[in-house]
């Protein structure tokens, strides 16, 4: 894991310093938001509902004056719990956990509306990557302990009982997929809102994915086998409920996604200078910071966008 952080965080640094030398292609970004999770411990996908806050920072390129290519540093975190489930059978189950991520991305924006040459001042764009992102969920037991979940094995992962249970990875691949809107400040500085959906390939990113497991198995078997058990399904910590029959299904009713939505602002880096004072781009040419509709800006009035 360590080689994957050094090697993303090599091409980041790598991206940053090579601005410098190129013709205004290359800007630096950070944002910040809300992350949100839907998955078997959430039973409505409500965009605001248990969310949590969500920051990141990247660098894009502009391959054409419209397409740009980008790679961007997520941190946040997940969370979902039972409590606020209205089905009678996910209240009485009982469950939660939270999760913090770290995502690392790979993409490319298509903007529909040419700011850089056509002198838009706005325009939507939409996003497609690939990326990883590593999770390691948790919840708190009933004596108010931490608790990673994963090494429990609470649906029998990893017991001769269940060969088909096989432990899940914390380390897995993504898909984002977003849309957002673009706002020119002025011709070195942008704001933009952005929405993102993450489609990821693992039904455990809250623990949760089959049917209950064989009480008596996960006593007998597993080395946490009574820490396990009252993680695994904890009715009885509101109304003495009994253990569920293993014909039931612990989670499994829908695919675990999560999605982001923020704000955040990106830079040009070349020939930037704030007032006066600065030597960047070709010849050593200073380059204030026009502000939008003034003369020394190339951006016009968002009316030619309509």
């Amino acid at each position: 894991m360590n080689s994957f952080k050094g090697f993303f965080l090599f091409v980041l640094l790598l991206a940053f310093f090579s601005a410098d030398a190129q013709d205004d292609l290359f800007r630096v970004k950070a944002g910040f938001g809300l992350a949100t999770y839907y998955g078997d411990l959430k039973e409505k996908a409500k965009p605001i509902s248990q969310s949590s806050a969500a920051f990141s920072i990247g660098v894009s390129y502009d391959i054409t004056d419209q397409i740009i290519g980008k790679l961007d540093f997520g941190l946040l975190k997940l969370r979902g719990d039972d409590r606020f489930n209205k089905r009678v059978d996910f209240i009485n189950r009982n469950l939660s956990f939270q999760t913090n991520i770290w995502e690392i991305n790979l993409g490319v924006e298509y903007d529909f509306l040419n700011m850089k040459n056509e002198d838009y001042i706005l325009s939507p764009y939409v996003s497609l990557g690939v990326g990883i992102f590593h999770f390691n969920p948790w919840a708190y037991n009933r004596n108010g302990e931490k608790v990673f979940l994963k090494p429990l094995g609470t649906e029998g992962q990893g017991l001769l009982a269940y060969p088909d249970r096989k432990p899940y990875k914390l380390l897995q691949v993504q898909i984002p997929i977003g849309a957002g809107i673009k706002f020119a400040i002025n011709e070195n500085i942008n704001a933009f809102f952005d929405v993102s959906m993450r489609k990821i390939f693992t039904d455990h990113l809250d623990d949760v994915g089959n049917t209950y497991p064989d009480k008596n198995i996960i006593l007998t078997q597993s080395p946490t086998g009574a820490s396990t058990i009252a993680l695994t399904y904890r009715g009885d910590e509101l109304s003495n409920q009994p253990y569920p029959s293993t014909s039931l299904n612990r989670g499994g009713y829908t695919k675990d996604i999560y999605y982001t939505m923020g704000i955040g602002v990106s830079i040009r880096l070349n020939n930037f200078a704030i007032g006066g004072g600065g030597n960047g781009g070709r010849g050593g040419a200073s380059k204030r910071i026009g502000r939008v509709g003034s003369r020394s800006s190339r951006l016009r009035n968002p009316g030619r966008v309509f």
